[in-house]
């Protein structure tokens, strides 16, 4: 079973390793040569059609924000309520204890049956 991969060892040394360790300083030109040349701190620049997509996502992201603002703001309104008969000739005895009933109406006010709610 022949496989084209060798087993290699990992140096044991710091006199076998392939990169020299750099000695630490504190010179700062030294230490921006190094940060230059390593490729993990310099990652190339995004193309332009990606910075282009970044901004018409942002800018889609602002005016949704915006418009599910501005319609949160107009439904904030208090709705027309409409308060009905306490006694309908539906419920002509009814307990005073009865629950209050709402019903939503087709032009969007809320008719109220029974005790009118407390608010405390």
């Amino acid at each position: 079973m022949s496989t084209d991969y060798h087993y290699e060892r990992l140096p044991t040394s710091d006199e076998k390793r392939r990169i020299p360790r750099q000695e630490p300083t504190s010179d700062i030109r030294e230490l921006h040569r190094r940060l230059e040349q390593d490729p993990r701190f310099n990652p190339p620049t995004p193309s332009a059609w990606k910075r282009i997509a970044l901004v018409i996502f942002m800018l889609a992201l602002f005016w949704l924000g915006l418009k599910m603002r501005l319609n949160a703001i107009e439904q904030t309104t208090d709705p027309k309520v409409v308060h009905a008969q306490r006694y309908s000739k539906e419920y002509k005895f009814r307990p005073a204890a009865s629950p209050i009933i709402t019903e939503k109406l087709k032009d969007g006010r809320t008719r109220v049956r029974g005790a009118a709610p407390t608010f405390r």
